[in-house]
């Protein structure tokens, strides 16, 4: 699968993608490819379980890999991930 850049998503790539109900962007972790989207796994409050990491699924357009100086740009830019 590719991302909205048009490049090649991997397993355990990191990506950038809109978070649910206008949440702005969230930084995850891909899991797993399903035949129409990728699952990602990012920070966040799962109650059913007390769990700080959830999952969700996403089409691939709509997610951008970040790697390196990209990454470490995002991470120290954002206060708070969840």
């Amino acid at each position: 699968m590719r991302d909205f850049l048009n490049r090649e998503l991997a397993l355990d790539d990191y990506v950038v993608f809109p978070g649910a109900y206008n949440g702005g962007m969230k930084l995850g972790k891909i899991i797993k490819f399903t035949p129409q989207n990728v699952k990602i796994e990012h920070p966040g409050r799962n109650w059913r379980n007390n769990s700080t990491m959830i999952t969700t699924l996403r089409p691939s357009g709509q997610c951008v890999r970040v790697e390196g100086a990209d990454l470490t740009f995002f991470l120290l830019s954002r206060e708070n991930q969840s």
